[in-house]
């Protein structure tokens, strides 16, 4: 079974288990999960897609938003 999650159809600020807060991407405006990356860059999730599969779960980012670590800094 594939579950789609939106997160663009969330509120700013509503909880979103073992990802943290819905929030505002600064880049273009719809709201997402922030999500820092290992090279320092963040990208905003705005709709990922997750499979339950033999040896646990697979998620995909569907949509995003990704700014490198200079630009997150700057926001």
């Amino acid at each position: 079974m594939i579950v789609v999650e939106d997160f663009t159809k969330l509120a700013d600020g509503a909880p979103v288990p073992s990802d943290g807060r819905v929030s505002i991407c600064p880049r273009c405006g719809r709201n997402g999960v922030r999500r820092e990356r290992l090279d320092g860059s963040v990208r905003y999730v705005h709709v990922q897609t997750s499979q339950v599969i033999g040896d646990g779960l697979r998620s995909e980012v569907a949509d995003c938003c990704t700014m490198t670590a200079t630009e997150s800094r700057a926001v």
